[in-house]
């Protein structure tokens, strides 16, 4: 895929999990050959924000609203963090835009 469009949707998935560990959110891979143990990751909580929005329906500028409107952050650097952030779930196949 190439660069994160905001006017894209993304969905969470089926091959990792989400869970919240006291106070740490991590992604963990649930298919794969021997669990992929070192592909377990740590999310801030901006990053277990977004995370828990990627529904397939909301478009990546729905998120960022939502991303500025609930942390201190203002629009242009909440719309750069969440390309990074979007790209490198979709490179370790965490996320998809539905249909793909």
């Amino acid at each position: 895929m190439s660069a994160i469009s905001l006017s894209d949707a993304f969905e969470r998935s089926d091959r990792m999990v989400g869970r919240r560990v006291a106070d740490e959110y991590i992604l963990v891979p649930i298919v794969g050959h021997g669990a992929e143990l070192d592909g377990i990751y740590n999310l801030s909580r901006v990053g277990a924000f977004i995370w828990e929005l990627l529904d397939g329906r909301l478009r990546g500028d729905e998120v960022v609203d939502a991303v500025v409107a609930h942390f201190e952050v203002d629009r242009q650097t909440a719309a750069a963090d969440y390309a990074a952030f979007l790209a490198k779930l979709v490179a370790i196949r965490a996320v998809s835009a539905p249909g793909r």
